[in-house]
């Protein structure tokens, strides 16, 4: 990412141009770290990239740049390795997270269904993706079919779209929950939630210790910055 520099600017702009916006620091148009220019197809996502820019003070801190992290993600990760990076996340749909069932524990297993069951159909009706569901850890065979569906709607959306939906996907451990949080279907709070549920059953019925929870929190934040991401593109 960003190396910690100091700020060298006084003003940011942002310009329109016939490939897009643009951001200028002192008329200088912003690049990625690897020197890829930043040309941005939303006006939205480039005011608040630049807002991003204005707001640093002495030194660049990138930990306050959130969306031009994934601008950066897009540009320097996403375009040059499409194809891995889809064939990454249509490996997350083969061994979704929501299939998976507690085989010892009855209580977890019946609240596993009871919030992850609406989910998975919402998948099949809507998209066609209709995933198996088994108890334990051992891995459960997809159809191609499922995967095939998966990895068109995923070839379907641009290398910015990829770049948010990425990390909800690897973030979350579910293609599904991902998906759904990206389409509106489910706000961050209640991916989180999904995401988690294991967790924060476990720590509710035995405690939890802060660094987990910090943790957690962590992960959190990230999935409502990528969906702010996400919601600023065209």
């Amino acid at each position: 990412m960003i190396a910690a520099a100091k700020r060298f600017w006084k003003t940011t702009n942002v310009i329109t141009t016939d490939a897009g916006w643009m951001i200028a620091l002192d008329g200088r148009n912003v690049k990625t770290p690897a020197g890829r220019p930043v040309t941005l197809a939303s006006q939205k996502l480039a005011e608040v990239v630049a807002e991003e820019w204005q707001a640093q003070e002495d030194k660049i801190d990138p930990a306050t740049m959130p969306h031009f992290r994934y601008v950066v993600t897009a540009i320097d990760r996403v375009t040059p390795q499409r194809p891995d990076i889809i064939s990454q996340l249509v490996g997350f749909s083969g061994n979704d997270m929501l299939c998976y069932r507690d085989p010892d524990q009855n209580e977890l297993a019946n609240e596993q269904l009871k919030r992850w069951g609406p989910l998975l159909d919402w998948a099949d009706e809507t998209y066609g993706i209709k995933l198996e569901t088994g108890t334990g850890i051992l891995p459960i065979k997809q159809s191609a079919d499922t995967l095939s569906r998966a990895h068109h709607m995923l070839v379907e959306k641009d290398d910015f779209r990829l770049a948010g939906l990425y990390n909800l996907i690897s973030l979350s451990g579910s293609f599904i929950i991902g998906i759904a949080i990206e389409q509106g279907r489910l706000i961050p709070q209640d991916g989180f939630e999904l995401a988690f549920l294991d967790e924060l059953w476990q720590s509710k019925k035995w405690g939890s210790d802060s660094e987990a929870e910090d943790r957690r929190q962590t992960i959190k934040q990230d999935m409502i910055e990528a969906t702010s991401y996400l919601s600023l593109l065209l």
